[in-house]
């Protein structure tokens, strides 16, 4: 704890001491109950840092309870001691008083010196347990960041092998497109440099990722490709995590294809409704498709552990594998 709290909570101690004791107390008696008060207060500390301080920590906290009671028993004692020694004392200045104090005479003290003991020691125990709540969240948060980066590292190779393969097959027929299949790559790799790293972009921004990237799918794909899409961006300044809705597109070309009819149908629907983004993709499979293969790709694993850490319980992701839909 900061140096002021301690401060804090020991004048609030003598304050305390003081308003309690008001009503009996006459104007010529403030002096001797300062001082008094004062007099009793290293007692006090002592006994409240040894506790907190070393008891607590040495004792309590690795469940050594035997001799945590006896620690406490003995600074009880010492304490009892304290207040005979310091009554003793106040007579003698008050007074000139030199006599020895009966005992029970302080005997009621004792559960009223304990109680401060007691609070300030579970101040104390309070304030560890925040600092390492603390300490655990930031960890927690380090931990989280670490796995992200982890798992965007894990989406852009995947991603440029998916592209590349896409390149590779229309420069095997020698296609004219496959130059413009380059300039549409160079545009994605520049959103994934420059954009990919931080932490929000605008939904806008991932939109239009995911159009050039079903550009570059359509330059592959040709007149087979059928896309229906229906997105409407209301808020289009709305902040979402870079590459959230690439992978569920790189997922459906990877694991989808022309299905009964010849075509390959991609279905994309996107819309906010009071700040929640609601995005859906189906794509058609082709007739020897793997199920397995489909729903356990690396894409999905890495969506799914990076809404997890992203958004943990603010979102809801539901896969429906059909015999001849996906999405």
């Amino acid at each position: 704890m900061q140096p002021w709290v301690h401060i804090l909570f020991w004048c609030g101690y003598i304050a305390s001491e003081y308003f309690a004791n008001l009503m009996h107390m006459r104007g010529e008696e403030l002096w001797p109950f300062f001082r008094a008060t004062l007099l009793s207060l290293p007692a006090l500390m002592l006994a409240t840092y040894v506790i907190a301080w070393y008891v607590v920590p040495r004792f309590l906290k690795t469940n050594r309870w035997l001799p945590f009671s006896a620690w406490i028993l003995a600074i009880g004692i010492f304490i009892f001691f304290a207040r005979l020694e310091w009554q003793h004392l106040v007579n003698y200045l008050d007074h000139q008083y030199s006599g020895r104090v009966p005992a029970s005479k302080v005997l009621k003290n004792i559960i009223r010196d304990y109680s401060i003991v007691a609070l300030a020691v579970c101040v104390s125990i309070i304030a560890d347990y925040r600092k390492k709540q603390i300490l655990n969240e930031k960890l927690a948060q380090s931990k989280a960041e670490a796995e992200i980066k982890l798992l965007k590292g894990q989406l852009h190779p995947h991603f440029l092998f998916n592209s590349l393969n896409n390149i590779y097959s229309l420069a095997l027929v020698r296609s004219d497109l496959t130059a413009d299949s380059i300039l549409k790559l160079t545009e994605l790799l520049d959103y994934l440099i420059y954009r990919a790293s931080l932490d929000k972009v605008p939904l806008a921004e991932e939109v239009e990722l995911l159009e050039n990237y079903i550009g570059l799918e359509k330059l592959r794909y040709s007149d087979k490709l059928q896309i229906e899409t229906d997105i409407r961006l209301d808020q289009e300044n709305l902040q979402v995590a870079p590459l959230l809705l690439l992978p569920f597109a790189e997922n459906c070309f990877k694991h989808g294809g022309p299905g009964k009819d010849g075509f390959f149908r991609v279905n994309i629907y996107l819309r906010i409704k009071e700040q929640q983004l609601i995005f859906r993709i189906q794509n058609s499979k082709k007739e020897t498709g793997n199920k397995s293969e489909i729903t356990g790709g690396i894409g999905l694993q890495n969506i799914r552990q990076r809404l997890a850490l992203l958004y943990p319980r603010r979102h809801h992701l539901v896969i429906h594998d059909q015999p001849d839909l996906f999405g």
